[in-house]
């Protein structure tokens, strides 16, 4: 059964007498982008395999395996299913289930952001700076695919939160870095019941898992998720999240073609127009 399709990954359940199995498939594996795939794959597996004792408070992928063919080349990964339906197809909760799904969400992400440092460079994590090594990046490859006055917006956004000092003081934790709603599941009662896709890990900025959260939920939500959540929240962390969504589909235009088709970086361009228009609205 095909479970669907993303930038990296093209994910099946195969049924099994003992408990089923997701597989992931890497779409591309050529060229820089395909390298970089693997290692992240290779990275996934080592972490879950470093983390198989700890308690997620929700599903995670367990008993992660890489696939690979009969030259020894790395074709995806395979983990334990975890049963749930995804927050983009079901939709958030009202009421009191969107709160208890908010202190799922807190829950889950104290305690990834807890994982200790070791066991982030045991599995070969990068540690990264946001601001200068992903975003300053990501800004300068957006530009030619924006018109005049986005671009301008754009790289002036980026230019001011590195002015304000971009990520350099934020903490670093292990973190999901690519938080969404495909990639968190909910049970019947839409609840939590699993987080899948784990290619991105990296030792980094946690505002950026807070900021995942806003493009399927309202600051208020965020800040139900906080209440819940307990790990240490920074000072500086409300000025990272809020850029982080504002510049989010830079994402878009940079990969999407990649992972994809065009249509993916039209519609992130699309979106950046957006934001520029609204910021110049205010």
């Amino acid at each position: 059964m095909r479970l669907g399709a993303g930038y990296v990954y093209e994910g099946w359940r195969i049924p099994s007498l003992r408990g089923d199995w997701a597989v992931r498939l890497l779409r591309r594996t050529d060229g820089a982008w395909g390298r970089d795939r693997v290692n992240d794959a290779k990275r996934e597996v080592r972490f879950f395999a470093l983390t198989h004792n700890y308690d997620f408070g929700t599903g995670v992928p367990r008993d992660s395996t890489l696939l690979r063919d009969s030259q020894g080349r790395i074709l995806g990964v395979a983990h334990r299913y975890i049963p749930g339906t995804s927050l983009d197809r079901l939709g958030a909760p009202r009421g009191r289930a969107r709160e208890a799904l908010a202190g799922d969400i807190g829950g889950f992400l104290s305690r990834l952001h807890a994982v200790p440092p070791s066991i982030a460079k045991q599995a070969g994590l990068r540690s990264v700076n946001l601001g200068t090594t992903t975003y300053a990046a990501l800004t300068r490859q957006s530009l030619p695919h924006l018109g005049a006055t986005t671009a301008r917006w754009l790289h002036a956004k980026t230019e001011a939160f590195l002015a304000d000092g971009g990520t350099a003081r934020a903490p670093r934790r292990v973190i999901h870095a690519d938080i969404s709603g495909v990639h968190l599941l909910l049970d019947r009662k839409r609840r939590l019941s699993g987080v899948i896709d784990f290619g991105d890990l990296m030792f980094a900025d946690p505002a950026l898992d807070f900021a995942g959260l806003l493009n399927y939920f309202t600051w208020r939500d965020l800040e139900r998720v906080w209440a819940h959540y307990e790990g240490v929240l920074d000072d500086d962390v409300e000025r990272r999240v809020r850029y982080y969504i504002e510049v989010q589909a830079i994402f878009m235009v940079v990969y999407g073609a990649e992972g994809v088709g065009p249509e993916e970086r039209a519609d992130g361009v699309r979106r950046l127009v957006a934001r520029a228009a609204a910021a110049a609205r205010r």
